[in-house]
This record gives structure tokens, sequence and C-alpha cells, in this order.
């Protein structure tokens, strides 16, 4: 009786030195739906498949010239060969027999006499998976390219916006410079949450041009010396919120070497993680800013007095566009891109990054930085306290997210 035919067909190699036996293998393989390419000598088979790929080999191990072991070496460091499952039939049936076929890149082993059912099971079931992982292995091309247009999209999209956003804040900016005085109270409040809002979004402009610069290794770095102040100062006035009552606390040890950044980003890692603490802190809460030592550099770190995040979402957090979840009714907005930033940032710089915190316990952003060879010019010691004055608090999250 006829073997039923498999759900799907292609073409077998069979290589084996012994006519008989490909004729026998041969028709049980045609019995069954499957075309037939048999070959006595293991060269003749490399360059047939060369020539023209089958969908799997069958190969006998004992053959005058290349054996099979060497034949299947061959299949297997060719570049166009070496996806082609071959699976051994031989009368070998040694365990280190059998542990070789396996070692040189065989996918399966079946002794001699072999059971036919046995034979074609074994052949459908490794053609199948062969085919699964290249039409994966073609899905996942097809979704890089799309993830590459996307992202050169976005780019584009994101690039375009720097020009109008830097003149729309550089005309606020001029406004609160000029006409301050001739303004009322309500009016400059109004104004300085205008300058904060158009900051933080020329801040979520640079951080997405900037991870997608990083991602593809084209981020230039200038690295410099850096007092640990200084670095402070200036990513608080980029992550200044004037409508928070929020205390925020500057924290260096003293002696505190200053740092070896570069100064751009390295202030971007700060704001962002400043703007992360100030969005999720309670109202007349604090935040600290904190520098220290470290071998080999300076740890430094930013602590709120948030909700907290579980420990399960600490590794998330940190991957592009992760954003750990959060109640309904107290969710906040957030591009899940900040963190992502920081992390590259800061590894890009040679540094690492890392969080503690649990819920209920509020949360520690830290992360480290080379020092500079030579001492700063100032005195790095300093325990400032800053309060932000204004009446409206910040928004608050039971679970934080990213900036």
């Amino acid at each position: 009786m006829n073997a039923p035919a498999p759900a799907l067909s292609g073409t077998i190699m069979l290589i084996d030195d012994e006519p008989e036996n490909l004729n026998v293998l041969g028709e049980l393989l045609r019995q069954a739906g499957w075309g037939v390419r048999a070959f006595t000598q293991g060269e003749l088979a490399l360059a047939a498949a060369r020539a023209e790929r089958p969908d799997l080999v069958l190969l006998d191990i004992r053959m005058p010239g290349l054996d099979g072991y060497e034949v299947c070496h061959r299949f297997k460091a060719d570049e166009t060969l070496r996806q082609i499952p071959i699976i051994f039939i031989s009368a070998l049936a040694a365990s280190q027999d059998i542990a070789a076929g396996f070692e040189c890149g065989g996918v399966d082993y079946i002794t001699k006499p072999f059971r036919g059912p046995e034979l074609l099971a074994r052949v459908r079931t490794h053609v199948a998976m062969l085919r699964a992982y290249t039409q994966l292995s073609d899905q996942h091309v097809q979704l890089r390219q799309l993830e590459q247009y996307r992202d050169t999209l976005v780019h584009m999209l994101v690039h375009d916006m720097r020009s109008p956003l830097f003149v729309l804040l550089g005309h606020l900016q001029l406004i609160e410079k000029l006409g301050i005085g001739n303004l009322g109270t309500d009016d400059i409040d109004s104004l300085r949450a205008a300058i904060h809002g158009a900051r933080t979004l020329n801040r979520m402009v640079s951080t997405i041009i900037d991870v997608s610069r990083m991602d593809a290794g084209t981020m230039p770095l200038q690295p410099v010396p850096l007092a640990v102040h200084a670095l402070f100062e200036a990513a608080l006035s980029q992550a200044l919120d004037p409508a928070s009552q929020v205390t925020i606390v500057e924290h260096v040890a003293e002696p505190c070497p200053a740092l070896l950044c570069d100064t751009e980003l390295s202030t971007r890692i700060v704001a962002n993680l400043l703007a992360n603490a100030l969005k999720y802190t309670p109202h007349k809460g604090q935040v600290v800013f904190g520098a220290e030592p470290a071998p080999g550099g300076v740890r430094l770190w930013v602590r709120d007095q948030g909700p907290g995040i579980p420990v399960r979402n600490h590794q998330r957090i940190f991957e592009k566009f992760g954003v750990a979840a959060q109640p309904k009714g107290k969710r906040t907005s957030s591009s899940g891109l900040g963190l992502a930033f920081c992390k590259l940032a800061v590894e890009a710089q040679g540094g690492t990054i890392g969080l503690e915190s649990a819920p209920g316990q509020g949360s520690t952003f830290w992360f480290t930085l080379p020092s500079a060879a030579a001492a700063p010019g100032r005195d790095l010691a300093q325990d400032r306290t800053l309060s932000l004055p204004q009446e409206q608090p910040l928004a608050t999250a039971d679970t934080c997210s990213p900036c």
C-alpha cells in the first residue's frame, strides 16, 4: 500500500554509495510525494546542491572518498547550504557514531535497517521545521525594515520640529526677559508655564533624535571636565516646573571629583531624572539630587518620594517605549523614551545606570560617570535647598513610569 501523501512536498537529496540503498529510499520517498535526487559521491552531491538547493539531505556515513561526516562539514561550511537539514542514515549504531553525526551538524540520525513510516515522519518534521524557521526569519527581516522606515520617518518629522520649537522657546524667553515688568502675576505664571512646556517638548524632541543616533552609533561625544554642581544647575534649569511646590535638595559629598563627560548629554540625563522625580513626588514632597566618589568615577542619583516601582518593572522601564503599568485614574503621560535615553547616554560614556525602588518607598535612580583627572577649580561640596514657590501640586501615580 502506498504511503499517504504528505501535507507538504519538496526535493530530498540522497547520498549513498550503494545503488540498492538509493533505489529503496528513492522509491519510498517518491510514493510519499517527494521529489528525489540521488548521488553516490559526496562531491557530486555538493555541486548539485549549490546549483539547486534540496529541502533535506539523507546522508550515509561510510562512503569512499569523502565520508558522510566530511560531506556534512562541507554543507555546513557553505553559507548557501548550511541551513539545509541533514539526516544521517547509517548502519553504524554506536553512541560515538551517532554523537559524531550531531556534532558535525546533522539534525537527526536513523539507523539501518530503517522503518519506512518513521523515516517519512522525520523527513516531514524537519522540512516543516526548516520552512517555519525560514518564514519566521523572513518576517523578522520585514519587521526590521518596517521599524527602520518608521524610525526614519519619525526622525525626519521630529528633526523638522526643532527649528519652529527653538523659535517659539526663544520668543517666550525674550518676552519673559523684556516684558515681565509689565505683566501681572497670572500672566507671569502663564508665561513661565508656557516656557516650561516648550522646554519639556524640546527635551522630548532631542531625546527621540538622540536615541536614534545612539542606536545607530552615530552620536558624537565631547567629554570635558565638568563640576557636579554645574551639571545640577544646568539640568535644573531644564527640568524646573514652575507649577510645583516640591522641594529640591542638592547633596554632593566632600570631596567629590569633577566629571569627565559630554556636557549636553549628561545635563539631559539629570534633567530627565529630575523631571521624572518632580512628576511623581507628591505635593510639598522632596526630591534629592546627590553625588559621591565611586571606584573609577562618580556615582550620581536622583531620589523621589513617589509611589515606588515594583521590582518586576526595574529593567523594563529602561527599554525603549517601556512604561510601567499605572492604575486607572492616576496615569501620567509618558513617551517611554526618557529612561531609555538615559541608559544609552550613560553607557555611551562608559557608565552604568540602575534603580533602587519598591512600592510605597519612593525611587532612587542612580548612574555612574568617569571622573576628570584634574581636580575641579571650585568647591563642589554643597548642601543647597531650592523650593519651587508656586501653589499647584504635581500629578502623582501609584506606579512610576519613565519620563
